[in-house]
């Protein structure tokens, strides 16, 4: 019999709503406030990823894939050294990122900073929202594929947003860049997936994000389709081999992909 394909699915943005939520959540603990949600947004988005960046851990951070935004609200348990950092400056991070926004917005006030960030931070933690295409097309899917999940980020972290997506159950196989130390785009994450499978030679990567997702898989010489949201940068110099902007419309790119595997 023959090996079935596998598809390999990105998680944050392909399964599950994540920079959406993050915006919504910022919106809901800002409205009492008067400001611009948008003016608003712009500038917190500046602010937490300008003093994430200073973060002693934030080159880890940025080789598993650890975002700005999820420091603002994730748990990152895990023995790494790195990961103990974060943990440390997590408090001091999300204090300095809510108050320089405010500040700028002119809330010059510690106090409320601290208040929204902990108001924030709990209540993005429980805002998990699957795309309502995911379960159904998944499931059809499943019928002809092995379907695999490969996610950058925190063990904690993304093993939870798995666990409370109520989509577990259908994946053959299930990574997490930082259980490894290494994350998209670089090949080698994408060969760890490749030994769960040791009977396939047949990989399609799915995806929103051209950077990770889409030059992953060029990176590891699989086809690759791309999940378009419009809020992507075009000047990443890679192109997917087809392009859904539904995962309702997954089905019928594959088989325009199909004839690129091996």
């Amino acid at each position: 019999m023959k090996p079935r394909t596998v598809l390999i699915f990105d998680l944050d943005d392909t399964l599950i709503l994540q920079d959406r939520m993050t915006v919504e959540t910022v919106r809901y603990c800002t409205a009492f406030l008067g400001l611009d949600p948008e003016v608003f947004g712009k500038t917190f988005q500046r602010t937490s990823q300008a003093a994430f960046d200073g973060l002693p851990s934030a080159d880890f951070c940025r080789m598993v894939g650890i975002s700005a935004q999820e420091g603002l609200w994730g748990e990152f348990g895990g023995a790494h050294p790195s990961l103990n950092d974060l943990r440390r400056s997590l408090s001091q991070y999300r204090f300095d990122a809510w108050f320089q926004a405010l500040d700028e917005h002119g809330f010059h006030d510690p106090e409320l900073a601290r208040s929204i960030a902990a108001d924030f931070a709990d209540l993005r933690a429980r805002r998990y929202y699957v795309f309502p295409e995911a379960r159904p097309v998944l499931t059809a899917l499943q019928k002809d594929y092995a379907l695999a999940i490969l996610t950058n980020g925190a063990p904690e972290l993304q093993w939870s947003k798995v666990h409370k997506s109520g989509l577990e159950d259908l994946f053959d196989s299930i990574t997490v860049s930082g259980d490894y130390g290494i994350g998209k785009p670089k090949k080698e994450i994408f060969e760890v997936v490749f030994s769960k499978h040791p009977k396939s030679t047949r990989f399609i990567m799915i995806g929103n994000s051209l950077n990770s997702d889409i030059r992953g898989a060029r990176n590891a010489g699989i086809p690759c389709i791309w999940y378009e949201q419009g809020d992507e940068p075009k000047d990443v110099p890679v192109k997917a081999d087809g392009v859904i902007r539904s995962l309702a419309d997954l089905p019928r790119v594959l088989e325009s992909v199909l004839p690129l595997l091996p």
